[in-house]
């Protein structure tokens, strides 16, 4: 019997998934032109792969 805690398995996330290992991405850090990171997962992605996250 599932209990109410138990995380449904539809993936459906608010957050974008990181390009590198797939889980959600709750920020990026642009550290130069062509680098940056991503957290809580810690990779190395290339700040124009999120646009969406980018503050105009």
């Amino acid at each position: 019997m599932d209990s109410p805690s138990d995380a449904s398995d539809d993936d459906e996330s608010p957050f974008p998934d990181c390009p590198r290992c797939g889980d959600p991405v709750l920020f990026s850090t642009a550290t130069g032109p062509y680098t940056g990171s991503v957290a809580p997962c810690g990779c190395s992605v290339p700040p124009d792969l999120f646009p969406s996250l980018r503050e105009e």
